[in-house]
């Protein structure tokens, strides 16, 4: 499996290929003009959002607890296009962690969320 590269808050978390997945959106106003035409304008395109599903120890589920209160974060990640690092500024939406066993000095969790984009294009680097 692939490695995948993301940090949060300078924090890397240990994510494979099956667990990350990139989804791309776009913001439009539509409204109607006085004569009832249609008028669309695309404001933004390309919204990054990351779905994150990945198994987990009790301290690195203890890291995202804190994580999921803060009110921005500023993600790492590698992107293939550019060929490089690139920092994004965004939040944790939908998080959640289940436990899925335990032994006699842990506990693991299978956790789940999202990143959702805060930042505008030119403020991603």
């Amino acid at each position: 499996m692939a490695k995948i590269i993301l940090k949060l808050n300078g924090t890397p978390l240990s994510l494979t290929a099956d667990s990350y997945k990139d989804s791309y959106s776009a913001v439009d106003n539509v409204s109607q003009s006085e004569a009832g035409t249609t008028l669309r304008a695309v404001v933004r395109t390309g919204i990054l959002s990351k779905s994150i599903t990945y198994k987990c120890d009790s301290t690195e589920k203890a890291l995202l607890d804190g994580f999921n209160k803060l009110p921005s974060l500023i993600a790492t990640y590698y992107d293939e296009v550019a060929g490089r690092n690139k920092t994004w500024k965004c939040f944790m939406e939908g998080y959640s962690a289940d436990l899925i066993s335990e032994d006699a000095t842990k506990r693991y969790y299978k956790v789940s969320f999202k990143l959702r984009d805060l930042s505008t294009d030119d403020e991603e680097s």
